[in-house]
């Protein structure tokens, strides 16, 4: 076998140290070390022919190519600085990834984008909601990082999450801020166990404390005012989530194929938890639907609303909030806080009604596992704790809630 003990040398003309080693195949090579201090580029050297080492003995993998970069990377970062590390590990990873190859693998590294947009692609089982809810997060930590997105995943440290963490909670709610974390923190989880990190940097960055967001149901005197001021679109909306708990975007995206007014049920894939849910029509509701069904499957039981992006279907029903006299107008004025001033939230919006159908099915004595079942609880620790409800159990329950269309 070759020795393959690296030394560096000066070659005439140039600045910087090169190292001449044998590569894995037992050629003599020369590589610069892209440094001109002797020290930096002995340590760069020596790793360069212990991973030629490691790939002759059929050792050196992707895992410990990479903890061979980050370890070499970070010795030299300790005394030398950030932006020697960072030449130091350009050069080892090119060296590392060519000994890789040689040897008939792979070398995958990531930088942190590629890395979060490869993760995100891989979320085939998800529901498209979650998919988008995750990706929005993602983008706001990318946005966040700017230029940094596009270095090494090796080189993402906790105090830039924390950072992320601190600029976050000037701008949203503190739910918000945590899902971002939790984002991110998963993300990363999935780079360990893909053993492109050896931590998670994430992982001991501490969620913020929320305080009540004091979200509540719709009083009946407030539904009563929605209902008169609203148009016929947003009146079959709010009585649609009030019978059934949908959310926002699912009822908004209705169709008539959707409604199967022969048996008086919904039959609707949620957008959310990407789950098939039948769900008995109430008398009010079905009477309402019944009244201005037409003979197209496909057309849309909202035309107006149908299609339209969620932040436009939340600012329109804020709207009608406020022809109810049930919220104050917006006032758009600049207040001279910037962009990064906290946003107001509201007790009640659209998803209140959600409030409404769970609080109405228990006011009239429904179970907690029937009234879970009907508005379609996606929470797994709930879910384990009720077996499927038969469609007449459901049915009774939907028929005791109040008729609000009176």
């Amino acid at each position: 076998m070759q020795d393959s003990m690296a030394s560096i040398h000066k070659q005439p003309g140039r600045p910087n140290w090169f190292c001449a080693y044998y590569d894995p195949e037992g050629f003599r090579r020369f590589r610069s070390t892209g440094t001109s201090s002797e020290k930096i580029a002995n340590t760069i050297c020596l790793n360069i022919g212990h991973a030629a080492d490691l790939t002759r003995q059929g050792k050196l993998s992707t895992e410990k190519g990479l903890k061979l970069v980050r370890e070499t990377a970070a010795a030299i970062g300790e005394t030398h600085g950030k932006l020697a590390a960072s030449r130091a590990e350009s050069v080892l990873r090119a060296a590392v990834e060519e000994f890789i190859r040689i040897a008939g693998g792979e070398f995958t590294s990531y930088t942190v984008r590629s890395w979060f947009n490869t993760w995100i692609a891989g979320h085939t089982e998800a529901s498209k909601a979650t998919v988008v809810e995750y990706k929005r997060m993602v983008d706001l930590f990318l946005t966040f990082l700017g230029s940094r997105a596009n270095s090494a995943l090796t080189t993402l440290e906790n105090r830039q999450i924390e950072e992320f963490k601190r600029k976050l909670s000037k701008r949203v709610a503190a739910s918000t801020v945590n899902k971002g974390i939790k984002v991110v923190r998963s993300g990363l989880n999935a780079a360990v166990k893909s053993r492109q990190l050896e931590f998670n940097p994430a992982a001991h960055v501490e969620l913020v404390k929320t305080e009540s967001a004091g979200r509540r149901p719709f009083t009946g005197e407030e539904l009563a005012a929605l209902l008169s001021k609203a148009s016929a679109d947003w009146r079959t909306m709010v009585l649609t989530a009030f019978y059934t708990g949908l959310r926002l975007s699912d009822c908004a995206y209705l169709t008539w194929r959707n409604v199967e007014l022969h048996t008086n049920t919904l039959n609707v894939e949620t957008e959310k938890t990407g789950r098939r849910q039948v769900i008995p029509l109430a008398e009010p509701l079905a009477r309402h639907l019944s009244n201005m069904a037409g003979d197209n499957p496909d057309a849309p039981l909202c035309p107006a609303l149908y299609g339209k992006p969620k932040p436009s279907l939340s600012g329109q029903f804020y709207d009608l909030m406020v022809k109810a006299g049930i919220v104050k107008e917006r006032d758009h004025k600049g207040k001279g806080k910037g962009r990064d001033a906290m946003r107001q939230t509201n007790t009640v919006s659209f998803h209140s009604l959600r409030y409404n159908t769970t609080s109405a099915l228990k006011s009239s004595g429904v179970s907690d596992s029937v009234a879970m079942d009907i508005v379609g609880h996606e929470t797994a620790s709930i879910s384990r704790n009720y077996t499927k409800i038969d469609d007449s159990a459901k049915r009774a329950a939907v028929n005791k809630m109040p008729d609000i269309t009176k």
